[in-house]
């Protein structure tokens, strides 16, 4: 899987996070890690694993190829 939406409760180490979900739809990423993020104890982030990067706009024409 290509996006890997990353985790952790706001209180745990910085290296506590995890894997959440995974999928190839950068859409499905987003609504995921928004919904995750919604709970303000939740830090969250996207990885894309085939840029070797956190994504930072969901919009971005190098996340859809």
């Amino acid at each position: 899987m290509r996006f890997h939406i990353m985790w952790r409760r706001i209180n745990e180490p910085e290296d506590a996070y995890r894997d959440f979900f995974q999928t190839d739809d950068v859409d499905e990423a987003k609504d995921f890690a928004m919904r995750l993020a919604f709970d303000e104890v939740n830090l969250v982030y996207v990885r894309d694993e085939k840029l070797g990067e956190i994504v930072r706009d969901f919009d971005a024409l190098k996340y859809r190829e």
